[in-house]
């Protein structure tokens, strides 16, 4: 199904302002002191593994800064963890380009063997072995997570919401293959997954080193505030790549969804993204000012959690805005102005040929 852009010779009609994010959000922006020079490391790690296709597909992964996207996001984690969370973050991209960008976009077995291989390296670390390069990646960063330490509930929701996470990124390409489309609440049910934040967030358990009781994080309030920053963060970061994916003719976005499902133009849906994020920051703030008490202990690794939560949503929104992942060469221009010119179609910029999924 083609994208709501309606074509037009007025020149307004070509642009689009998305939401002062920045602007609506409380917290406090914070950057690891440990990012150089462990960036640039984890960049040289992933390349070791040889998933990058060419050089140029290399240099224009490597140019949108994953490490600065982590030390925004994990601004507390020691150096040792730090340098795991870079292989992360870096792994993370690596696999989704393959599946919003790469053959595996509309390839719904595809997928489902690459989920298949990711969940069989995290489950086997240290044995398992792929001729899937992005899966001895994965293998390669947890391997080395569990040699650092971890609670057995942070190990065991990491594994589970990386679990959710790939079975919810095969259901998106089952969709994209099918040219399904959703309404904008069951959009936001999945989104909560395919953006991978549950995992990010198990990750930020691992990075403070927290060991919080299951009934705690399980508790409603703290289950209605990682909704929200999951939210906060996948919503944002359509505005923030809806142009490059109508563009490459992908319409898994809340943009698009909003279009469809509420009647709305372009920059009627862009606005209406934007009072979602604000509506969830504000139930976000709202609710931590009412959350109940677990004693002190607990307490004080509740708030180092919730702080992780607040870290990926300030972060989230500053790394966009300054990446060359959704803007290139204009990402300074955007950022100063809010203001987005539409690209014409293109093809998707992910590889072609993924060697280890025969």
């Amino acid at each position: 199904m083609s994208s709501h852009i309606a074509e037009s010779t007025d020149p307004a009609s070509r642009y689009f302002t998305i939401p002062d994010f920045v602007s609506m959000c409380p917290f406090t922006l914070r950057v690891n002191p440990h990012y150089a020079p462990h960036a640039k490391l984890s960049y040289e790690w992933l390349d070791s593994f040889g998933v990058h296709p060419n050089t140029k597909h290399r240099d224009a992964f490597q140019a949108m800064d994953f490490g600065l996207l982590t030390a925004m996001c994990y601004p507390d984690a020691d150096e040792a963890r730090f340098r795991v969370l870079c292989d992360y973050i870096n792994a993370l991209f690596a696999f989704d380009d393959l599946t919003d960008e790469g053959s595996l976009r509309k390839d719904g077995e595809g997928t489902r063997r690459a989920s298949d291989i990711v969940m069989n390296a995290l489950c086997s670390p240290k044995t398992y072995k792929t001729s899937f390069k992005v899966g001895n990646v994965f293998a390669s960063f947890w391997g080395r997570a569990l040699e650092l330490g971890g609670s057995p509930g942070t190990q065991r929701r990491f594994l589970d919401t990386t679990d959710l996470y790939v079975r919810a990124v095969h259901e998106q390409v089952v969709n994209r293959a099918k040219d399904k489309m959703l309404g904008v609440d069951e959009f936001i049910a999945l989104r909560r997954d395919t953006g991978a934040l549950k995992m990010c967030f198990a990750m930020g358990e691992f990075a403070m080193k927290l060991n919080i009781p299951d009934e705690v994080l399980e508790h409603p309030s703290i289950k209605i505030m990682e909704d929200c920053a999951n939210d906060v963060v996948v919503l944002s970061n359509d505005v923030y790549s809806y142009n490059i994916e109508q563009a490459q003719g992908d319409t898994m976005n809340i943009i698009e969804a909003s279009m469809r499902d509420k009647g709305l133009d372009l920059q009627g849906a862009v606005d209406f993204a934007g009072q979602l994020v604000r509506e969830r920051i504000d139930r976000f703030v709202a609710t931590k000012k009412a959350l109940p008490s677990w004693g002190d202990k607990v307490d004080a690794q509740v708030q180092v959690y919730l702080c992780v939560c607040e870290d990926w949503m300030i972060g989230g929104f500053h790394w966009s805005l300054g990446s060359t992942r959704y803007f290139g060469a204009h990402a300074e221009a955007v950022r100063s102005t809010l203001r987005v010119k539409i690209l014409p179609k293109q093809d998707p910029r992910g590889q072609d040929e993924i060697p280890g999924l025969e």
